[in-house]
């Protein structure tokens, strides 16, 4: 009896890297937030309310990414610091 018959087994697939997965998702997420909060969050501003408040907006909202975005670097850094590298 012959194995001509028989499916081949699939090829093997390259590991998984899901470090690097979730570094790509939290960008994505990031830059999907941000695109949201400034031109939906900011266009309804402007929609209802006008140029000066939409500007103001966009100044709030810019200072609060910034505040967000240091601590996110704080975080990250501290991480780089507590890990163990190679050497």
């Amino acid at each position: 009896m012959t194995d001509e018959h028989l499916p081949k087994p699939p090829a093997p697939r390259p590991p998984t890297n899901l470090r690097k997965h979730r570094r790509q998702t939290e960008r994505n997420l990031a830059i999907g937030a941000l695109v949201l909060l400034f031109l939906v969050g900011g266009g309804l501003i402007w929609y209802f309310y006008g140029v000066g408040a939409a500007l103001a907006g966009w100044v709030c909202m810019g200072s609060g990414v910034a505040l967000f975005g240091g601590l996110y670097l704080v975080l990250k850094l501290m991480e780089w610091w507590s890990n163990p590298r190679d050497e």
